[in-house]
């Protein structure tokens, strides 16, 4: 004898529909961002030294007699194999902590240039004229460390997870291949005013650079 089954029977548990995080993010842990946070700062402090070594090994050859190119010389090499070390260093941060986090540390970058460039290629500056010359130096370090601060603290903990999945999926999106595509027709046509045209202004190379 057939039986109707029961309204208890036919109730079925249905999976959550939401979740504390979007799906695609996940939230880190405090060794997680511990870790990327300190793989970002070191990689910012190696590209800081990097850039300042290339600048010493350009003022050193500007001063004298050297008929060497820059990029013949040691120094310049080991600046650029740092600068690779540390960009290697930032990149990795990604994996381990959200760009929250990551992305306001690259201040380090700035503040430690200005150290270095004191220290290291021994800028010339009279004690009488420091806080005179060096006050809005001071005052952006400043900026920089508040703001780096308050990022860090307020920022959301999540993100969506770097994974070779992930890269390849957006690597092949149409906004970054627009975004390619624009960068390359730019600095096709800055280089070509830059060439053709004599276009010399400090603008053009900078923009050329950037986009490069």
């Amino acid at each position: 004898m057939d039986r109707a089954p029961s309204a208890a029977l036919q109730l079925r548990q249905l999976p959550p529909t939401s979740s504390a995080h979007p799906v695609g993010e996940v939230s880190f842990s405090y060794k997680e961002n511990l870790i990327g946070a300190l793989l970002a700062i070191f990689g910012h402090l190696v590209v800081s030294i990097a850039l300042n070594l290339q600048k010493y090994c350009h003022i050193r050859l500007a001063g004298s007699k050297d008929p060497r190119a820059y990029f013949k010389t040691k120094t310049w090499w080991l600046g650029l194999f740092l600068m690779l070390l540390g960009e290697l260093g930032v990149f990795a941060s990604y994996a381990f902590a959200p760009l929250s986090l990551i992305v306001p540390l690259s201040a380090v970058s700035v503040i430690a240039s200005a150290i270095i460039g004191i220290i290291f290629i021994k800028e010339k500056w009279k004690p009488k004229d420091f806080l005179r010359r060096y006050v809005l130096s001071f005052v952006g370090c400043g900026l920089a460390i508040v703001g780096t601060y308050l990022l860090v603290t307020f920022a959301p903990n999540s993100h969506e997870k770097m994974t070779g999945e992930n890269i390849t999926k957006h690597l092949v999106s149409w906004p970054f291949l627009l975004y390619m595509l624009v960068e390359i027709v730019l600095f096709c046509l800055l280089l070509y005013f830059y060439k053709e045209k004599n276009a010399n202004n400090i603008i053009v190379i900078l923009l050329l650079v950037a986009l490069l």
